[in-house]
């Protein structure tokens, strides 16, 4: 059964996994010139022929002076379309970073390469990579075996089944870093269960680019998803699988996976 992912009840993880991953630039030291608005305030008394203003010594508690501090930063986060998608549509799963946008995506690519792109027989791509492949067994052996960017991901071909045209990247998504982005529409994905373990469903296409090992976002590898996508991980090995399923079947024939 499908759990609808709650964005808002995940809003905590998802800051701290992000205040881990934001690189901020240095700022100017405005800490004197704050200080020197805080210990001021403007009255304003009425005059005879106009308004007279004069300063006032501010002594307010510490905490409020925090707590307006607080407010101004939250105000940032939500004025501005960056700060909303900081805030509440992004995350990350085993390596997959997912970033929820307003509108359907759309992409002139239905299909693109990832970097270094080499089709291999699958003994060959076991050796080539550090991570294990699993084949799926509702599937059987694949068509296909491509490994890209010096073995840090295989991918997993069927031409002909009964969900359409297959596809199965295989990582490892345990490393501290993003293997792919995907933006995806609001309220497609779901959070299931996979032999006990959390996975994420998105129903529907969805723009996937690659991200390299050094952190640079492949352009030339976005592209519209085909039908449905499954995120799954193992003990060793990250797992996103695509075509024409519905849950049901995608949940078997990942479950099939050895």
């Amino acid at each position: 059964m499908a759990e609808r992912t709650d964005w808002p009840h995940d809003l905590e993880a998802e800051l701290r996994a992000l205040g881990r991953e934001l690189v901020v630039p240095s700022a100017p030291d405005l800490r004197e010139a704050v200080r020197g608005r805080l210990d001021k305030r403007l009255v304003r008394s009425e005059r005879p022929g106009g308004i007279g203003i004069r300063a006032v010594r501010l002594r307010r508690p510490a905490w409020r002076i925090a707590l307006a501090i607080v407010l101004v930063l939250l105000g940032l986060l939500v004025a501005t379309p960056q700060g909303r998608a900081l805030v509440s549509h992004v995350f990350r799963f085993s390596g997959i970073e997912l970033s929820q946008q307003s509108s359907p995506p759309v992409s002139p690519r239905p299909s693109a390469s990832l970097p270094g792109e080499r089709r291999v027989p699958l003994d060959q791509a076991r050796r080539l990579v550090t991570f294990p492949i699993l084949v799926p067994a509702a599937l059987g052996r694949p068509d296909q075996v491509v490994v890209s960017d010096r073995g840090r991901v295989a991918t997993l071909g069927y031409d002909h089944t009964a969900y359409g045209q297959v596809r199965m990247d295989e990582f490892d998504g345990h490393l501290d870093t993003v293997v792919f982005e995907k933006f995806i529409f609001a309220h497609t994905v779901s959070k299931v269960r996979l032999n006990g373990r959390n996975a994420y469903w998105i129903k529907g296409p969805h723009e996937i680019v690659y991200v390299t090992a050094d952190g640079r976002t492949d352009t030339a590898s976005a592209r519209l998803t085909n039908g449905n996508t499954l995120i799954w991980d193992t003990p060793r090995v990250a797992l996103r699988l695509e075509g024409r399923f519905d849950l049901p079947h995608a949940l078997a024939v990942a479950s099939s996976a050895r």
